[in-house]
Formats: structure tokens, sequence, C-alpha cells
């Protein structure tokens, strides 16, 4: 399920704006509020809200490709995400010195 979400995001991310930037955007963008959500998760300890974060939201990027690849595909996708995080991190970067 979380698999066939971020899918669809993507899909609908380079339909709509068509460059990479925006994609890579999205995806920095969908695995912080993924990690926030998770660090909340641990931090507010409700059961209830644990058991709803724990069904509907994954842990992280990486954890979507852990779970659904392994072997040498889990590396290549392991190593693709490591590049898109390099590229969202030089774009912030970049943003920060335009802007000064």
């Amino acid at each position: 399920m979380d698999l066939m979400i971020l899918l669809i995001l993507v899909i609908v991310i380079v339909i709509i704006f068509k460059d990479t930037k925006s994609l890579v955007y999205a995806l920095g963008i969908a695995d912080i509020f993924m990690r926030l959500v998770h660090f909340i998760k641990v931090q507010v300890d409700v059961p209830e809200f644990s058991a709803l974060i724990n069904n509907y939201i994954p842990t992280s990027l990486v954890g979507i490709i852990n779970k659904y690849s392994e072997g040498i595909f889990n590396i290549i996708l392991s190593w693709m995400y490591i590049v898109v995080i390099a590229m969202f991190l030089f774009y912030l970067v970049k943003y920060l010195i335009k802007r000064k």
C-alpha cells in the first residue's frame, strides 16, 4: 500500500512538473515528513496513535525500499535514494547561498 502511494505521488509529480528538481523536492519532503511523524509517535507514546502510524505511514523511504526489495536490487535502490537525498541537499544549499 505504501509503495503504491509513493509511486502514485512520483507519477503525479512527474506529469505535473516534468522536471527532476520537483521530484527531488517531493521525495525529500516525503522522507522528512515520514521521519517526523515517527519521531512524534515515539515521543507521544499513545497506543492508538502508535498503531495508526505503524499501519499507515512507513518509517522512511529507505523503509519502503527495504520492505519491497532485496539483494542487488535493494542495493541499487538504496544508492539511488542516497543520490536523490544528496541532490535535495544540494538544492537546499544552493537556495540558501543564492538568497544571501
